[in-house]
């Protein structure tokens, strides 16, 4: 088709050069043209050149339609290729349910033994079955409603997620690893404890703190460089009211503040911290995962069952 374009292209400017001539000859610009020439011959060079042109118009208008289809189908086939390459390249690269959660988020906790001994252990609330354990959220500093709502999610909450053990380091390296982004769907899987295990919270926004469990937003930074603090007050073993405190709460990003507020929970539950830095427990936060693992709720089923045989909580993957 371009090969036709090009003749036809050719014949068009040889036409072109005849009328010019003509019409030179017929001005007596140029005197070497030979011969009368009538009108029919210039009307039918005249015609020549109008279908000439018309036939260029039309081959060209084919091509660009031939381009166009010959562009589709090259997308046609690159598109699925590209898209299974950023698949891979997502699969590979990009690790799910990650957070921007630093190396060195410091947390500590404190328990205050109305019996007066220091070496509590096994805490936990002694609870009536099915009887709410009432949460309250201080915000003395007014941060925004979005803030809140993190703080609500980390302990209600009911999304399960599934992570490759590869990521986790940990075995099997094929399998995966059940985890939970909030406190109320983790606790739910735990059955037959001697101590209720509350399941349901209620939550309140009070400045008095009329809580079992009172979290505090503090826009304070901690002189220490702790980002999080539970107080827990217990009597022997049975925890009366824990007291949670937040610092920096407006500066530190929506993960960051539900990854201390469910360590912190966690505290308020009855858990210590473990030497496993993988796990959400640990007293300085550097998990890439943050979210509370099986083996944490397992610790908690060993604490309302009042199962002293198992003192490190999680200090192994």
């Amino acid at each position: 088709m371009k090969l036709q374009l090009l003749a036809l292209t050719k014949e068009l400017n040889k036409t072109t050069e005849q009328l010019q001539l003509l019409e030179l000859h017929e001005t007596g610009i140029n005197q070497s043209f030979d011969g009368d020439i009538t009108p029919d011959e210039i009307s039918e060079l005249i015609r020549k050149q109008n279908r000439i042109s018309h036939e260029i118009i039309t081959i060209k208008r084919r091509i660009q339609k031939l381009n166009a289809k010959t562009i589709l189908k090259a997308e046609l086939i690159v598109l699925p290729i590209l898209a299974i390459l950023v698949f891979y390249v997502i699969s590979n690269h990009y690790q799910p349910y990650t957070t921007d959660i630093p190396n060195n988020i410091k947390t500590r906790y404190l328990i205050e033994n109305l019996q007066g001994t220091t070496d509590v252990v096994h805490k936990y609330w002694n609870l009536a079955k099915g009887t709410p354990l009432t949460v309250s959220i201080i915000n003395p500093d007014h941060l925004s409603q979005d803030k809140i709502d993190v703080v609500k999610d980390a302990i209600l909450s009911t999304n399960v997620m599934h992570i490759d053990n590869s990521l986790l380091n940990k075995s099997p390296s094929d399998g995966k690893s059940e985890y939970f982004e909030g406190w109320k769907g983790a606790l739910s899987t735990i059955n037959y404890t001697k101590f209720y295990v509350p399941t349901d919270f209620s939550i309140v926004e009070s400045d008095t703190g009329p809580g079992q469990i009172v979290i505090i937003l503090s826009n304070l930074e901690d002189p220490d460089g702790y980002s999080g603090y539970t107080r827990s007050i217990v009597d022997d073993s049975q925890i009366l009211k824990s007291f949670i405190t937040i610092y920096d709460a407006d500066e530190i990003t929506n993960n960051q503040l539900a990854a201390v507020v469910r360590h912190e929970f966690g505290h308020a539950l009855g858990l210590p911290h473990t030497a496993n830095p993988e796990d959400l427990m640990h007293a300085t936060i550097q998990t890439d995962y943050p979210y509370i693992s099986e083996c944490d709720t397992t610790a908690i089923q060993s604490l309302y069952n009042n199962d002293t045989s198992n003192n490190g909580f999680c200090d192994t993957q």
